[in-house]
């Protein structure tokens, strides 16, 4: 299997329900238009206390410092699982339960914090930059690293 580092420097952040008024409109222009902006990596969950929003750092430039708005004090760096040695969409994603036993749990024997983030089509393992001599060193005995 390869392991893809994808080339996105990611914010992990929190927009309170109160707060979702004054992010509308980055929000917005985020999701519907991209054009506008240089942002290449998106996501946003709902949960039942907040809105989680993951994005790089060009995204993050929209959204401006509030009491609403919370950051995690990290850089984020996307990995991507794939069977057949190419990251096209032709490729064969890997399912979160064989993610779990070869790339988590390795990384989790050497302390290594991640943030999974899954959608339809792939699974995106995300870990701490300042992790990633770490994470490339503990998989690579598994993987083709690129």
């Amino acid at each position: 299997m390869d392991l893809h580092i994808l080339d996105h420097r990611l914010r992990v952040t929190s927009i309170s329900k109160s707060g979702l008024e004054q992010y509308t409109h980055p929000l917005i222009k985020l999701i519907f238009l991209r054009n506008r902006t240089r942002c290449k990596f998106f996501s946003l969950t709902e949960t039942p206390e907040n809105y989680t929003v993951v994005l790089d750092e060009e995204g993050f430039k929209e959204l401006q410092p509030s009491e609403h708005l919370q950051v995690e004090g990290s850089t984020w760096l996307p990995l991507n699982v794939v069977s057949n040695g190419n990251a096209s969409s032709s490729s064969q994603a890997v399912g979160v339960t064989k993610i779990a036993k070869s790339v988590i749990a390795p990384l989790a024997e050497q302390h290594v914090s991640v943030f999974m983030l899954s959608t339809y089509q792939t699974d995106f393992i995300l870990v701490r930059e300042k992790d990633l001599a770490v994470v490339v060193e503990t998989l690579a005995e598994e993987f083709n690293v690129f």
